[in-house]
C-alpha cells in the first residue's frame, strides 16, 4: 500500500533572496564603520608614536644646540653673522619614516640694558623686549644700550615630510661672558604692499661683498613686515644691498646713489651703535602680465617690430629721471617682437607706477628692420588711464578683467598706434577723460600732451555729430581745448587729433575716447 504524506511549506521557515542582500548591505555598512574606526586608530596610534619621537627629536636637538658656544648658535641663510653656520634644515630617517628638523636663531633685544637705537619709536616698543613706554614702570627701555644683541632665541621644529608638525621648542640662550659695549650696527627692515600693508612671510636678503669676509644674511618678514638684523660691520658707503621677495610678488633690490641721483631705495650704510631703516614695497603681481598690440595708424597689424618698454619700480626719486627697474632696452636689448598679427606678450611686470613704450617722448626704441617707428599713443584696454602710462593691475585685483591670447589669459593688453612719420600729431596723455552729463557741459576744457601739436587742432565725435573745440592754445607737447557739449549723451566719443602731417584717431574701444557719463 502507498502512503501519500502532505507537506505543508506554508510553516517553513527562512530569508528571501531580497532579506538576504538587505542583511548583506547592513552587515557590510556596520564592518566598514567598525574597519574606519580601526583604521583611525591605527592612525592616531602611528601619529602619536612619530609625536614621541618628534619631541625627542626636538629635545635632543635643543640641547645639542645649548651645548654649543655662544657665538656657535647662527644658521645658514640666517640673520646673524658667524664664522660659521650651523645647518637651517636636517633630515633623520627612523623606522622608514623621514623626520625633518628646522632651526632658526635670532637675537633678542631687551629692555633690561635698555633698547637699542630704533628708528622710531613704534618699532622700540614692538622689538624691544619687555619695554615699557615712557612714565610706565618695567625695565629701561628708555636708557641707551650700546650692544643691542642681548640674547639669541633659538626656534627648533620637528615636521613629517608631509608638512605634519610634531613638536615646536623655543629657549633663550645668553653669553657666558659680559656684554660689552658693540662696534657693529642695526638695520631695520619693514615690507608693505602698494596699500601699505604690511607683507609677512618676504624673504629680506642683506649683502654686502666690498667687506671681508663678506656678508649674506637673510631673514623673513613678521606679521608687522618687519625683519631685522643685528650685529652687522660698519660700512660708511652706500654697500649693504637689500633684496625683499615672495612668491606671488614683485622683488626689488635697493641700489646706490647715481651722482645726485637719490634712489627710491637706497643701499645702506652701517654705522657702529646706530641702525639704518629701509621701507620697500612689493605687490601682488601676475605671471602672464601684458598683451602688445602694434598697428599703424589706420589699424592695420605691425609684424617683427621691437618694441622697448619700460617702467614698474622708479630707480631714483627725481621727477624729471626717468630710468625704471626694468627697461626692455637697458642695459641688454631684450625687447619683445610683435609676431605676424602684430601681437607680443611680457611676462612678470611688477604692478607698481605704470608703463611706456618706444622710449622717452616715444621717439625711439620701437624699430623694425631698422626702421624707426614714432608712438602716436598708447590705448589700454582696462585700467583707469585712458591712455599711457598703462597700468598692470594686481593680482589680488579681482574686479579687473583679463585678456586672452594664444589660451593664456593676461592682465591688462594695450593697442600701440605707430607711426614711421616723425610730423605726425603724438598724444600720450589726456585730461580730463570723461565728464558727467550732471556737469555744466557748455564749456568743458581737456589737455592733450605729446608730441607735434603746436598747430594742432582736436575734435570729438558722438554718432553723427561733431563737436569742433571754441578755441584751443598750446605748445609743441601740450594742447588745451574747450568745448561745448551740450547735447551729448552718455557713452564714449571719439577723439581725433590732426595737424598738417596726418590725423590721429583715438578709438572708443579699448579706452581712447572721451566718456560721458550719467
Amino acid at each position: 500500500m502507498v502512503t501519500i504524506q502532505r507537506v505543508n511549506r506554508g510553516a517553513e521557515k527562512g530569508l528571501t533572496l531580497l532579506e538576504m542582500l538587505v542583511s548583506m548591505v547592513v552587515i557590510g555598512v556596520i564592518a566598514l564603520g567598525f574597519f574606519s574606526l580601526f583604521t583611525a586608530l591605527v592612525n592616531s596610534a602611528v601619529l602619536a608614536k612619530q609625536r614621541s619621537v618628534g619631541g625627542a627629536l626636538a629635545n635632543n636637538h635643543m640641547e645639542y644646540l645649548r651645548s654649543l658656544p655662544y657665538d656657535r648658535l647662527a644658521v645658514s641663510g640666517g640673520s646673524i653673522i658667524a664664522s660659521s653656520y650651523l645647518p637651517a634644515e636636517t633630515e633623520t630617517v627612523i623606522d622608514n619614516v623621514t623626520y625633518k628638523t628646522k632651526t632658526n636663531i635670532e637675537y633678542i633685544d631687551d629692555a633690561y640694558d635698555g633698547c637699542g637705537p630704533y628708528p622710531t619709536p613704534e618699532l622700540k616698543q614692538l622689538y624691544c623686549r619687555n619695554y615699557a613706554t615712557p612714565g610706565n614702570s618695567g625695565g629701561n627701555g628708555d636708557n641707551a644700550d650700546a650692544n643691542p644683541a642681548d640674547y639669541k632665541v633659538v626656534h627648533v621644529e620637528v615636521s613629517l615630510a608631509s608638512g605634519t608638525r610634531l613638536a615646536v621648542m623655543d629657549s633663550q640662550v645668553a653669553a657666558r661672558v659680559a656684554e660689552t659695549a658693540s662696534t657693529t650696527g642695526a638695520l631695520f627692515i619693514n615690507v608693505t604692499d602698494p596699500s601699505g600693508n604690511a607683507v609677512q612671510g618676504a624673504t629680506v636678503k642683506v649683502v654686502n661683498t666690498t667687506l671681508m669676509p663678506t656678508v649674506s644674511v637673510s631673514d623673513s618678514t613678521d606679521t608687522n613686515g618687519a625683519a631685522i638684523f643685528y650685529g652687522l660691520p660698519p660700512d660708511s658707503e652706500q654697500d649693504y644691498t637689500i633684496t625683499v621677495e615672495k612668491s606671488g610678488y614683485s622683488t626689488i633690490e635697493s641700489i646706490q646713489s647715481s651722482g645726485a641721483l637719490q634712489p627710491t631705495y637706497p643701499s645702506q650704510t652701517i654705522l657702529s651703535q646706530q641702525s639704518s631703516y629701509l621701507a620697500l614695497v612689493i605687490a601682488p603681481m601676475h605671471q602672464d602680465s601684458l598683451i602688445i598690440e602694434a598697428v599703424d595708424t589706420a589699424g592695420a597689424p605691425l609684424a617683427n617690430v621691437s618694441v622697448q618698454v619700460k617702467g614698474g619700480y622708479k630707480k631714483y626719486t627725481a621727477t624729471s629721471d626717468t630710468a625704471y627697474y626694468f627697461d626692455s632696452l637697458s642695459p641688454t636689448d631684450l625687447r619683445p617682437v610683435t609676431g605676424a598679427d602684430g601681437i607680443t606678450t611680457l611676462n612678470d611686470l611688477p604692478p607698481i607706477n605704470g608703463y611706456e613704450f618706444c622710449g622717452d617722448a616715444g621717439a625711439g626704441g620701437c624699430s623694425a628692420g631698422g626702421v624707426n617707428y614714432y608712438l602716436a599713443s598708447a590705448v589700454p584696454y582696462g585700467g583707469a588711464n585712458s591712455l599711457a602710462p598703462v597700468s598692470i593691475p594686481l593680482s589680488s585685483d579681482t574686479s579687473a578683467p583679463s585678456f586672452l591670447y594664444g589660451g593664456t589669459d593676461y592682465a591688462q593688453k594695450v593697442r600701440l598706434i605707430l607711426t614711421t612719420n616723425s610730423a605726425f600729431p603724438r598724444v600720450f596723455s589726456m585730461n580730463p577723460s570723461s565728464a558727467s552729463l550732471a556737469d555744466d557741459l557748455r564749456n568743458v576744457s581737456i589737455v592733450f600732451d605729446g608730441s607735434n601739436l603746436g598747430s594742432a587742432s582736436a575734435f570729438l565725435t558722438q554718432g553723427g555729430t561733431t563737436y569742433t573745440s571754441l578755441g584751443c592754445t598750446g605748445s609743441a607737447t601740450q594742447l588745451a581745448c574747450d568745448y561745448d557739449l551740450s547735447g551729448v549723451t552718455a557713452g564714449d566719443m571719439q577723439v581725433t587729433v590732426q595737424n598738417g602731417s596726418g590725423s590721429l584717431v583715438l578709438p572708443v574701444t579699448p579706452l581712447g575716447g572721451f566718456r560721458v557719463v550719467p
